[in-house]
């Protein structure tokens, strides 16, 4: 990895955290600059613009998380059951979310603001992630364990909105992610009033 390599990767994984911390709207690219050890001016002779930029840490924020959950639900093997499945990867989000990975975190707190023709390109590499949480939703309803009265694309867009939207709320204190992310899979599977009315 060359110098200019190195550099590149500081300035994302700087504007990565400010993003995750400060959104958009507050991130300052002479704050990106210091966490990156660099002024502020540096920074675009390796970015175009600050929303290259942005689209980039976007993009790795994508790539990390997706992989991490497909990591986590792929090694129970084919033959788990659907459930266990999407529990798994309910859990790989949430934990992906709240242990450090400000890539990730910053792509659920940041998508909401940025312009048009970025959510475009940024929606058309997330379609492998939609793909991903859509088959595990499917697959639970085919099998039964899962109601089939919910169109499975109302449930991925409600459960990834709500497993997002940890990132911009959560606060260490009498929860950690383990027990947050168990509890964003019982409300989800289980459901919060447990009884039909």
């Amino acid at each position: 990895m060359g110098q200019g390599d190195i550099s590149r990767t500081r300035i994302l994984d700087s504007a990565a955290a400010v993003l995750r911390q400060k959104g958009l709207a507050g991130a300052k690219l002479s704050e990106i600059g210091m966490g990156a050890g660099m002024l502020a001016p540096s920074i675009y002779h390796h970015f175009p613009s600050k929303d290259h930029m942005v689209e980039e840490v976007m993009m790795e924020g994508i790539y990390r998380n997706n992989r991490h959950i497909m990591a986590r639900v792929e090694v129970l093997g084919p033959n788990a059951a659907p459930l266990v499945r999407l529990r798994a990867a309910i859990v790989a989000h949430v934990d992906f979310l709240l242990t450090g990975d400000d890539y990730s975190s910053a792509v659920a707190r940041i998508f909401g603001d940025i312009p048009d023709e970025m959510r475009k390109r940024v929606l058309a590499a997330y379609s492998s992630f939609d793909n991903y949480w859509r088959d595990l939703i499917v697959a639970a309803q085919a099998d039964g364990s899962a109601s089939d009265k919910f169109d499975a694309t109302v449930v991925r867009k409600f459960l990834i909105a709500m497993l997002d939207s940890c990132s911009s709320w959560y606060r260490p204190g009498k929860l950690g992610p383990p027990q947050i992310a168990e509890q964003a899979a019982d409300l989800l599977l289980h459901g919060f009033a447990g009884k039909q009315p």
